[in-house]
This record gives structure tokens, sequence and C-alpha cells, in this order.
């Protein structure tokens, strides 16, 4: 069977022109037509246990994506020098044996595919909110931090969203050789924003990149009621006690980790935001770009919401939303996104260190808008670390919040959330 993965490619290399100032989790690929294998026999209506017919989510009962039931439901690209899907069988129990390797000539697309519940229509969209896709899954004989695998929901009109792989997903942030679960929350899936059909689902597609080899004991819908956003408690202080000299040693309070190397903090008077960064960095501060391209080489970006009864949902920007950069080289300076502009009143100052560099920045919200900041209330916030290096490019973004899914800098429904005491 062949089918095409043309949408798909439109959303990897979208970010390219549109979304240029996050970076690409994965590589550009070329269009290509993907060749599908059957790898089991098709499977009788009574192979479900009771139990599992039984079960449902708000209704929602077709749970069981992949469970040692062998269908022609499961597929895989055709090649096997590309991937390598079969069946394996212990003393315990049976499961998926899946060997992948990307990194060759004529690997273009190399994915795996499960067409689950005799491959009808789902209707997933009443779900999304409160469940989550389980993975039960086991390395070969090593610890995994990272697996190098992009999910993807396909509608059957051929709508596809899409959600990389976090860390978050599994209990410890490894995948060890022991069955470990990844959690992968359904409402992670921008259903909306590439026009997939949540009340109409066809298939579960995993798109996998590099080379490893994995076990895969089970695939299933679960509850879920997991925080999606990460939450920072900034902490009040009075004006007089900021000195923004890029000295971050007055902040008593607590620094959280955006990525290995990567921290900040936030604390807040009655009127001004101030954010302090920690940046482990070899090459620091290596950014040659102007204006709007600091994106790319060593900088800061953030977005905020002055408005707290926003609804963190939204898609897009409201008037009450902003983007910030600060350009971290040799000649720093900061700029508004939101008005495509040097942003002349902000105060912010940089310190090299022994491993790299530390940035303190404030920002009065009264440059913004005219009211003050409340205490007791939410607001969006979305924290992003870009890295450059000797090639005057940048070769990585961190994100505090949107850590699998790009795209923050046009996405509110994407930052975390800044709680004010």
């Amino acid at each position: 069977m062949i089918k095409s993965i043309g949408q798909f490619i439109l959303i990897v290399l979208m970010p390219i022109g549109l979304y240029s100032q996050d970076s690409l989790r994965f590589q550009d690929l070329d269009e290509v037509n993907i060749e599908k294998t059957r790898l089991f026999k098709r499977q009788n209506l009574y192979d479900y246990s009771e139990k599992d017919m039984s079960a449902s989510i708000l209704g929602f009962s077709q749970l069981t994506i992949f469970d040692n039931q062998m269908s022609d439901e499961v597929w895989s690209s055709k090649d096997q020098k590309c991937v390598d899907l079969t069946l394996e069988t212990d003393s315990a129990d049976s499961y998926i044996g899946l060997k992948w390797n990307k990194d060759q000539e004529g690997c273009d697309w190399v994915g795996i595919g499960f067409g689950w519940d005799f491959w009808s229509s789902k209707d997933m969209g009443q779900i999304v909110d409160v469940s989550a896709i389980e993975i039960e899954i086991r390395s070969k004989g090593k610890e995994m931090t990272n697996l190098p695998w992009a999910f993807g929901l396909e509608d059957y009109a051929g709508g596809q969203a899409w959600t990389g792989f976090s860390k978050s997903f599994t209990p410890n942030g490894i995948i060890t050789n022991e069955w470990t679960k990844v959690t992968i929350p359904m409402s992670l899936f921008p259903f909306m924003d590439f026009d997939c059909d949540p009340s109409n689902i066809k298939q579960l597609l995993i798109q996998l990149f590099a080379q490893d080899q994995v076990q895969i004991n089970s695939i299933r819908i679960v509850p879920f009621k997991g925080k999606l956003k990460n939450e920072m408690q900034s902490s009040f202080i009075e004006k007089q006690k900021i000195i923004l000299d890029g000295d971050l040693t007055e902040w008593t309070n607590e620094f959280t980790e955006i990525d290995e190397g990567y921290s900040f903090s936030v604390m807040n008077t009655n009127d001004s935001l101030y954010i302090g960064l920690k940046i482990t960095d070899s090459s620091p501060r290596i950014n040659n770009q102007t204006d709007g391209d600091l994106w790319n080489g060593d900088a800061i970006e953030i977005a905020f919401s002055t408005n707290p009864n926003a609804d963190p949902k939204r898609g897009l920007f409201l008037l009450s939303d902003y983007h910030l950069g600060i350009n971290c080289g040799k000649s720093p300076y900061m700029w508004n996104f939101s008005d495509s502009q040097p942003f002349e009143n902000g105060k912010f100052a940089i310190m090299n260190t022994s491993d790299g560099y530390q940035v303190e920045i404030g920002i009065a919200l009264s440059e913004f808008t005219k009211t003050s900041i409340k205490a007791n209330q939410s607001y969006g916030l979305e924290v992003a670390v870009d890295a450059g290096d000797n090639s005057n490019k940048r070769n990585e973004q961190v994100r505090w919040n949107s850590e699998n899914r790009e795209g923050f800098h046009k996405n509110p429904s994407l930052w975390g959330t800044l709680i004010i005491n």
C-alpha cells in the first residue's frame, strides 16, 4: 500500500520560513512515498478480551492500540534495511522487536503505523484533554535518555497532527532495559493547527530518526490527569533592592532548570518582572546577527502575557501578549518581536562567568499596559535559550515549557505558567 506523506513534510519544513525563530527538532526531509509492509495475519473479531471491550474513558472504548494482537493493523516502511519490525517471544510474553537505521541511503522515510480496532474511525475528540498514549517499551541493554521518534495521529481525510519525544514522558527521564512506560498526553497533538480531526482518527504513526533498537510490549490509550504546563513561582522583591548588573548572587530564590546547563528564575515588584538566567556555554556570547535575526546565535527569548484572564489554550497572540529577545553577543541589544523594532526601554545586563555567562533582565509592564502586576494571579510565560557556536549560527534552542513542540513565538498555548505571589 502506498501512502503519501506530503502533509507531514509540509509540517516539518514550514518552520524554515514562517517559524524560523524555533529550531527544527527533526531533520528536513524530501517528499517521498511510504511503502507499507503488512506484518501480521488478520485478527478475528473475538480475539479481544472481555476486559478490553468493557474499559472506556468518557465512553471511548477503543483503548488498545497494540497488545500482542497479531493483525494487519500493524505496518512498517517496506525496506528492512531501514526498519525491521518482528514479533519476539520469551518465557514471559511476546512483544515487538524494533530495529531501525535512517542514517543510510534510501531510507528517506522510516516509520511504523498502527490502524487499531480494525482500521475503524476512532472518535477521540471528547478524550483529548483527559487521556494519553502509553507505550510500554524497553531498550536493548543500555539506558536511553532520548527516543528519536515523532508521534503522529492521522485522520481519514489525511490530516496529521505530530508531536516529538520529551524525556518528561518517562518516569525518570530514561528508558532502561526494564519495561518503561512512555506517556504522551493527547493534548500535545496540534489537531487544530494542522486541520486534523480528532473525531475521525485512522491510525497512530511513529516516524523514526537516527538508528537504534528497542522492544515494545503494548500501546494503549490511558487516562491522564497530569499537568501539561510547567509552573514557576515568582518572588516579590522591593524595587530599590534590584541592581541590574548581571550578578545573580543576590538572587536568593530557586533557579529552575530549562535543560542541562540552562536555568532561570523570576522575581517581581508591583509593576515589573525580573528574570535571571544562568547559561553554561563553552563558546559563549557568539552572535553577529542584527535586528530580529538575533535568534540565530547566542540569545535569550521571552514570551509573556500581561493579562491573567487570557485563555491559556489560545493559539494566537492577543494584544496583551509579547515576545522579546536579547542578543547576547559582544554588541548586545533587546528586540521587540511583537512590534518588529528595538526595545529601547528594556533593561538588561550580561556578565561573563567561568563556564559561560549570566543575564539579568528587567521588564516594566508599564511599557506595555497600564495595569499593574496582580498578586495571586497566573500569567503565561515561556523562556528560551538560543545557543550559537563558532559557525556564527544557532545550533540549538532549549525551551522551558514547550520542550517537545516548536512555535511558542506564535502560539501562547505552548507557554508555561508564572504564578505571582
